[in-house]
This record gives C-alpha cells, structure tokens and sequence, in this order.
C-alpha cells in the first residue's frame, strides 16, 4: 500500500510512506518514481524502522482494510529519510509563486524553469528595458511578452505585435513606420505604422531575427533616436515605445554569420529571457494537459473529459518537438474524437503513439533504469489512481506481458488480472 498524508497534522505534506512486502527491484521503482516528482520517501521495515530502499529485505504489508489511524501510527513510529537532493513539492513552488507581484494567470506551470521565468518577468515587467525572449517555436513566447506588457504601467495602453516572418521584404518597412499616400503604388492612403499604434504601449517584434538587413538598418535608428519616419513623409515623428522582441534562432550566431545587425542585437538585448522546452520541464506537462482539456471541452461543447493515468504517462514520455503548441493541439484532437468521458491513449494523435510503441519495442531500450525513471505519476489523486497509473505504466513498459508485469510488482497474475479487471467495471479503464 501507499499511502500520501495530506490533513493529518503529524506529516509533512510532501512524504510518501510505502508498505508492502514487495521486491526490493520494485522498491527501488518505487523510489525512483516518487523522487523524481519531488517527494521524500521512508521504506518502513517490520520492526518499525526506516531505511533508504539500498538493501533487500521485506517491509511491512499493511492490508488496505487496516485503520487509517493504526497506519499513520506505524509511520508516525518510522525515521522520515529526506533526500537533500530532492527538491521539495508544490508547498514551496506555490509559495515562491505567491511571492511574485505581478498576475501571471495566463502562464500554467509548476516546474522550476517555469518559476525562474516568472521570477524574471517580475523583475523587469515594470521598467522601460528591452527585452529579447528566446525559445523554439511553440513554448510560449508571445504569452511572456504579453505578461510583461500586461504587468507594466503601459498596460493601460495598446500592445501591438508583428511577425517579422509573416510580412515580405517590401512590406515590413510599411508595418512597422507607416507611409503617406502616394508614397508607392497603391499607397492610396495614409497607413499608421506599428512604431505609432504602440505609443506609450509595447511594441513586440517576433521572429526578429527574420528581419531583412536593409529594415534592420532603420529599425536600429528608431530604437535609438525613439523616432520614426514614414514611407514618403518628410519630418520625423517622436514614440514613446517599449520593445520586447523574439526570436526561435540563435541570434548571437545570426551576428557572427553577418545575417543580423551586432549593433542592434545589443540595442535589442537589455534583458533576456530564455524559454526552456516543454521536454525540459516535464512536470508541467500534466498541468497543461488538464488546462488545455478544460478549455477546449468548453471551446468545442464537449462534455468534461478527464485523462486517463495511461494516457498522462504517454503525455509526459512523449519529447514534444512542436511544444506546448503541438501539446494543446493533440489535447484539441483528443476531446474531440474521444467517445467517453475519459481521454485514452488511443485517442491521441498517432505520431505520439508510434513514438511509445517504438521505445516498447526495443527490448534492450526498456530494460534500462533511464527507461524506468520515465514513469511519471499524476500528482495530487487519488491513491488508486496513483497505484493505477504505476500498474498500467509497467504493464506498458513490458509490452502489455501481464506476468512479466505481475513479477516485477512483486503479486501474483491474479492479483495483476484482478485490478485491470477492477479498473475497466469502475469506469478508470
């Protein structure tokens, strides 16, 4: 049994207390498992006393019909074994979030990349410094810019953006300063420039490092004479604009390649703040995940949907190479095709399920303890859905082999058999 305290006021909230007279190759899963989402651990052995997990001996088995008080007595009497390289759970992430000043709502996650981004916004979101986010495409870059337009006191006016990769050569120049009528063919009529739209607001340049050399050249004169001059005009025009750009390349690379201005790059680059990738911070997958089946029931009216421990597990294994955008996009394709009210595995898109299939099928791949530390466990339910998610995470692990998967938990094939049996009569498929 395992057994998570939550309310009782003689545990700390982020132990767990694992009993079962299991084999020690699953204890150490086990270990393995929970640390690495962030809880301490005690293994309490039949005399009552702690230990680590490190040798093979038996631990007491405390049947699910025992009391709860006679439990949590039992693990009261146990030494808690704290792992000092173990970074403690959400309590102390909440509360360094809670620390913040600025509403960061709109950014979901938990993981500490996500807590050092916010720490970053924070500081700088109030000042008048230009900032140059970087990240792959997909991790949320225009929704940083946002937060620390919507944090600052330029709030109360406009945010404006352009995607320097959209607009062609010949048309960027216009976007960004405006032109007179007459200026060009076709220019019939006067067009204000984004330079002008975000006076006293933020003006946000993405994907800058696309930006031509020839309007590179002009936008570095805007940056330092905070003036602009449109397409045909004939006197300069003050803004009072705060730029934060952004950029999926290595802009520091695009300066030595001679494809991007080193002057303005430094103009540019004040503050920076770098976006990890979404397989880079895993723990924010489920989080996500959740968010993202929440709205888009309600975007498509499909009635409230809830992810199965499974089909979480193929979330977090999966690399996301488009991102949190590719993640929302196969949340989108999940509750839309999905007939019940559970999201299964086989409801995700097929590029996520050829990926999992091609690391089962690798026998020497699924033997090794990189593979089994992939395991992830929905934090925050319930005890059977945790003791779920860590069967059907093995039981995947070896392939679907149910008695491969029952000796490695350390019970027997009817036992195994018995609680996928349980699972699929309870509706937790």
């Amino acid at each position: 049994m395992i057994y998570r305290t939550r309310e009782d006021k003689f545990h700390d909230k982020s132990n767990v207390y694992i009993f079962g007279d299991v084999p020690n190759e699953t204890l150490k899963t086990l270990e393995i498992l929970f640390e690495r989402n962030g809880y301490g651990t005690a293994i309490v052995k039949n005399n009552g006393n702690a230990r680590t997990g490190a040798e093979s001996e038996s631990v007491l088995l405390t049947s699910e019909g025992s009391s709860r008080r006679s439990t949590l007595q039992q693990a009261d009497n146990a030494a808690l074994i704290k792992k000092t390289e173990t970074l403690p759970f959400s309590p102390s992430r909440t509360f360094a979030r809670d620390k913040l000043k600025g509403n960061y709502e709109s950014i979901i996650g938990r993981s500490p990349q996500t807590l050092k981004v916010l720490q970053q916004i924070d500081k700088v979101a109030n000042t008048t410094a230009k900032v140059l986010i970087c990240g792959e495409t997909g991790t949320g870059k225009e929704l940083i810019a946002r937060a620390l337009h919507q944090n600052s006191d330029r709030s109360v006016n406009e945010m404006v953006s352009l995607n320097c990769a959209a607009i062609p050569d010949m048309l960027l120049e216009s976007e960004l300063f405006g032109h007179e009528r007459g200026a060009f063919t076709d220019a019939k009529a006067r067009h204000i420039g984004k330079f002008e739209r975000a006076h006293n607001g933020t003006l946000f340049l993405d994907e800058i490092g696309d930006m031509p050399l020839s309007v590179q050249a002009k936008l570095l004169r805007a940056v330092e004479a905070s003036e602009i001059e449109r397409l045909g005009g004939t006197k300069p025009i003050s803004v009072d604009v705060r730029i934060v750009a952004a950029t999926h390349c290595n802009l520091a690379r695009a300066v030595e390649n001679g494809t991007f201005r080193r002057d303005l790059y430094y103009r540019l680059n004040a503050v920076s703040i770098s976006l990890p990738p979404l397989r880079e911070r895993r723990e924010d997958v489920s989080v996500l995940a959740e968010y993202f089946v929440k709205q888009h029931c309600d975007t498509y009216a499909q009635p409230m949907r809830k992810i199965a421990p499974e089909t979480l597990i193929r979330l977090q294994d999966y690399p996301w190479p488009g991102n949190v955008r590719e993640l929302e996009n196969a949340l989108i394709h999940a509750v839309i095709l999905a007939d019940e009210r559970v999201i299964l595995p086989a409801h995700l898109p097929e590029e996520i399920l050829a990926f999992q299939k091609s690391r089962t099928n690798d026998p020497e791949e699924d033997n090794t303890l990189e593979y089994r530390r992939t395991a992830h466990v929905p934090l925050g339910e319930s005890l059977k859905t945790m003791e779920e998610a860590f069967i059907r995470a093995t039981l995947t692990w070896q392939n679907g082999n149910r008695t491969k998967t029952a000796k490695i938990l350390g019970i027997s094939l009817r036992t195994l058999q018995n609680r996928l049996k349980n699972y699929e009569e309870s509706g937790s498929v």
